[in-house]
């Protein structure tokens, strides 16, 4: 399996009844199941390919579930229908051409896919992606026609670059290389660095926090540019308050105090330590379906992070960081 340099400091230190449910599942074991469970959960692709209700947090619509969604209306940014409608969504794409959509951020036109995250879904082992495949397959075909995204504009450098898929059975991995894994897809580290004024990631704050974000309908919108490198900086979007993700590296200033028992009841609940509420910026509402064992491998790994000093706080008044 190949990955970044953040990656390899592993090797040198050694359907909706998911999304509402929390329980303990036993790891899957048939394609379908195991693309269910990759799909609500880590790799959350119902964030955006469903319409939401309007809770905070807020819930993909069971009845229209995978058939996608306009994301922006005023560029537009659309997320693509993924159930298996022939006319409006994947019926009639073959397994290669979502494979490469979803791991090379290409559509069938060869476009590049506007805010997809395919560079943290290009870990993607080969069963993994053939499993999501069969669990969309299964969904029910819902017809809903959707404009087009406009083009990309010239791409930001990504935080994670695109990666050779993994080659092992994550399911049976060790921890460390499943947590590893697992942060990529989940885009741990894509939310948790912020950037400088050119939009480009802060290498030298890798998973040190401070990316801005502001909630509408319970769904976290990257701000662009970030409002520190502004004329008129600010704290809030259309009313809504900006937020910046958390440090969550070792370091004082990140979780040290995170143990494995608080980390797990963390993405469970949405409260740090069942108190504090997380933003809904976070997407711990699909996190929470993820096994403890997946869990507990994704917080091994974090704890091997190069640990960064970098104070971020949505509690304390806000200030310009010197960073």
């Amino acid at each position: 399996m190949t990955y970044d340099d953040g990656m390899l400091r592993v090797l040198s230190v050694a359907a909706v009844v998911a999304i509402l449910g929390c329980a303990e599942r036993p790891v899957a074991q048939s394609p379908v199941a195991r693309g269910e469970y990759l799909a609500n959960g880590v790799a959350r692709c119902f964030w955006c390919h469903s319409p939401l209700d309007d809770g905070d947090p807020a819930y993909p619509k069971p009845e229209l579930l995978g058939s996608g969604d306009v994301l922006d209306p005023s560029l537009p940014i659309v997320a693509g229908n993924l159930t298996p409608d022939e006319e409006t969504g994947l019926g009639d794409w073959t397994d290669e051409e979502i494979v490469r959509a979803m791991r090379g951020g290409r559509g069938r036109d060869g476009r590049t896919l506007r805010v997809h995250p395919s560079a943290y879904y290009s870990v993607m082992t080969d069963d993994d992606a053939a499993a999501i495949i069969a669990y969309l397959r299964s969904l029910p075909p819902i017809r809903n026609e959707l404009p087009s995204s406009a083009r990309s504009d010239a791409p930001h450098d990504s935080v994670q670059p695109f990666v050779e898929p993994a080659s092992d059975d994550m399911r049976s991995a060790p921890p460390l290389i499943r947590g590893a894994y697992l942060t990529q897809l989940g885009e741990c580290l894509g939310c948790h660095t912020t950037t400088d004024r050119d939009g480009n990631p802060a290498r030298d704050l890798s998973f040190g926090g401070g990316r801005r974000f502001y909630v509408t309908k319970g769904f976290g919108n990257e701000v662009s540019p970030d409002p520190a490198f502004t004329d008129t900086p600010r704290l809030s979007v259309d009313g809504a308050p900006i937020v910046a993700s958390a440090n969550i590296t070792q370091s004082p200033s990140g979780i040290p105090f995170y143990s494995e028992h608080v980390f797990v009841q963390t993405m469970r609940t949405g409260h740090v330590a069942g108190v504090r509420r997380l933003s809904s910026a976070m997407p711990w509402i699909f996190f929470r379906n993820m096994t403890d064992e997946d869990l507990h491998a994704v917080f091994a790994y974090l704890q091997t992070v190069q640990p960064v000093d970098h104070n971020v706080s949505n509690v304390e008044a806000a200030e310009f960081c010197r960073k």
